[in-house]
């Protein structure tokens, strides 16, 4: 059972809030709980509006990269794009490719084969892309803010080199190119910072599109980035970075368009994830449902399957690729399932006393594809650092590793870099290899790191309860005001309602060979049903009261939508 905490609203900032917005009091109080006083700032929180996206060549070196690419349409250069193959990568491949074509200018694109060429811009992959055609310009996605001695290999080749990222400088000099990267210029705290890769490209697009205008080619203003606010807010909300801002602005109108400017490809994906236009898409439809099968043909070594599909407009073909990312999603799970279980019976076995976690193990079972996924599971269960790392057969291992709040992994990676091939990513998630002859002392290091710098708590887990409500409370109203504030996502928690002095109607149902259980009782007015996933062996009684702490959905299934409670906690009532 977990802590839980009721923080009170700042009686005087919900006054303002209700009087400035004419908003209901929970709306006034979350706001307020989440550091909201001035009525205009939360309002331009609330309503988000596209008019409020910033002049994207006020981004370092956006001008450059729109002049470079202009000159490759007026002299008919060959372009190679190339991409991560995760869902921010390949969002933003098929985003700047389409508006690539859109102006003209063709384009390839290229994903790395993550087994064997790595992550990122690599030579390897490089020299897979640049075969057949005689390309002047790379513009590299998601990756290539440190790959110095790739910019030095195609620049020795005539080639220029565009990088739009998001990742941080490791150390050392960036590579000569044109880098369009907030995170190489000091932070004043600007709306698009903190954008993933596919936001930046959304600016790139925007950026080319009032060029064009500006020189009046043929059918300028017929263009508009408007039609890219699915996959960018696609490529925000799978990469996990801060929703706000302007990444609060491409996810609230991304969700808001999807069926309206989905692609062929992108509906298809939709349809297999049992999604229609009839329904309100939530950010879970997309984290949960949609990236994981984006997600999966990069982990399974098949990423160019999933930018055939988003770049696909022939319906047949398109539901035919989609299904293949259902068929390598499932392949996933089962992987993911095996590995987790050896993690966690690793990680219990050597790694209960210290303050981080480093798992390996070789074999079919430790697909390097999957072992970011495990990371995640294991830091959250065991609320520590953890690395899951795959050994190849030049006895190499490669992994992720998955953090916990207040904790910087890529702090902690450049104490450890002199025993590592390659390394980085984000404070939360990185990537790295190393020799195998080097494994235990880097795993000494890295525990030796994580113990000085931050040390895990081993008092009580917390639940933060942003409000609670009498169960007479619970319907569609609620939900909507709920929901006002969302998308939710990193640095925009969805909130956690809780209600108190219940009674369960019958006994919880165990679903999934008991994994979950589904539960129900009535608020006097209806009933009110709800699913605790992963809680199987946390079962509530039924002739109890209780309290339940829970975020408040919508539920679709077979065309019927219904209220439904997804359980956090539950705990005895108190009196």
């Amino acid at each position: 059972m977990k802590e839980w905490i009721e923080q009170d609203a700042d009686q005087s900032s919900v006054d303002i809030l209700l009087g400035g917005l004419g908003v209901s009091k929970i709306v006034a109080e979350l706001m307020a709980k989440r550091g909201f006083q001035d009525p205009v700032i939360a309002d331009q929180f609330l309503s988000p509006k596209l008019k409020h996206l910033q002049d994207p060549f006020l981004i370092e070196n956006m001008e450059t990269a729109v002049n470079r690419i202009f000159v490759a349409r007026e002299k008919k250069q060959q372009v190679l794009i190339v991409g991560d193959y995760d869902v921010d990568g390949i969002s933003s491949t098929v985003m700047t490719k389409q508006g690539l074509q859109s102006l003209d200018i063709y384009a390839d694109t290229i994903i790395p084969q993550r087994i064997t060429e790595g992550y990122g811009l690599t030579k390897k992959v490089l020299k897979r892309g640049l075969q057949g055609r005689d390309y002047s310009l790379v513009i590299a996605l998601d990756c290539g803010t440190n790959s110095v001695e790739e910019a030095r290999y195609l620049s020795e080749q005539g080639i220029d080199l565009l990088v739009v990222d998001h990742h941080q400088l490791k150390s050392g000099d960036p590579p000569l190119a044109t880098i369009v990267n907030p995170h190489l210029q000091e932070d004043h705290g600007q709306p698009w910072r903190n954008l993933c890769t596919a936001g930046l490209c959304f600016k790139l697009i925007h950026a080319l599109y009032k060029k064009a205008r500006e020189l009046d080619l043929p059918d300028a203003d017929q263009l508009t980035p408007r039609d890219f606010l699915p996959l960018c807010a696609i490529g925000t909300l799978a990469d996990l970075v801060p929703l706000q801002g302007e990444s609060r602005i491409f996810s609230h109108f991304g969700i808001k368009r999807l069926f309206l400017d989905a692609s062929p490809g992108l509906r298809a994906i939709l349809k297999e994830c049992g999604m229609n236009e009839s329904m309100e898409p939530e950010t879970e439809d997309i984290t949960y449902k949609l990236a994981p099968r984006i997600n999966a043909c990069g982990r399974l070594n098949e990423p160019e399957t999933a930018v055939a599909l988003l770049l696909e407009s022939d319906e047949e073909d398109c539901a035919k690729l989609a299904g293949r990312l259902t068929q390598l999603n499932e392949q996933r799970k089962g992987i993911e399932a095996e590995l987790t279980a050896d993690a966690l019976a690793q990680a219990e076995k050597y790694f209960t006393d210290q303050p981080a976690v480093v798992v390996t193990g070789s074999g079919d079972g430790w697909h390097p594809g999957v072992v970011g996924i495990v990371a995640g599971k294991l830091a959250n269960s065991l609320n520590k650092p953890c690395l899951v790392l795959a050994k190849s057969e030049d006895d190499e291992y490669t992994g992720s590793g998955r953090g916990i709040p207040g904790l910087n992994l890529v702090e902690i990676l450049s104490h450890c870099q002199d025993y590592l091939t390659h390394w980085g990513g984000h404070p939360i998630a990185v990537g790295l290899g190393l020799q195998e002859s080097k494994l235990d002392a880097f795993t000494k290091k890295f525990t030796e790191c994580t113990n000085r710098l931050f040390s895990p708590t081993t008092e009580r887990p917390t639940l933060q309860i942003d409000a609670v409500v009498d169960p007479k409370e619970l319907n569609y109203k609620l939900l909507e005001e709920i929901n006002s504030l969302g998308p939710f996502g990193q640095d925009n928690p969805e909130p956690v309602i809780a209600v108190k002095g219940i009674m369960l109607d019958t006994p919880p149902r165990k679903i999934s060979k008991g994994e979950h259980f589904q539960f129900s009782f009535h608020n006097g007015l209806d009933f009110i049903r709800g699913i605790a996933w992963r809680m199987g062996k946390n079962i509530p009684p039924c002739d109890q009261r209780i309290d339940l702490a829970f975020k408040l959905r919508r539920n679709n299934w077979n065309g019927r939508s219904s209220l439904q409670l997804v359980l956090e906690d539950w705990k005895i009532s108190n009196g």
